[in-house]
């Protein structure tokens, strides 16, 4: 399984009408227009899911990036 791949495609899923040209690794949660605690918490449990993975709390707090989610998903690996 391709991380990137997957966490792209979970983005995607979260964000669905996210024009394919606007995703970007290193885009933050205040640049989504629809990033809100919903939204987060719906991140965090299709990672934890889909990686078969718990983040930790602080990790769950400072998830902001499609990047940053792919360096937690390594870290638990």
């Amino acid at each position: 399984m391709n991380v990137e791949d997957e966490v792209k495609k979970l983005f995607f899923e979260v964000f669905p009408m996210m024009p394919e040209g606007d995703f970007d690794w290193n885009k933050q949660q205040k640049d989504y227009e629809n990033w809100d605690s919903f939204a987060h918490l719906h991140i965090i449990t299709l990672a934890e899911e889909r990686f078969n993975i718990t983040l930790t709390m602080d990790e769950s707090i400072s998830l902001d990036s499609a990047k940053r989610l792919v360096d937690y998903i390594r870290s638990h690996r």
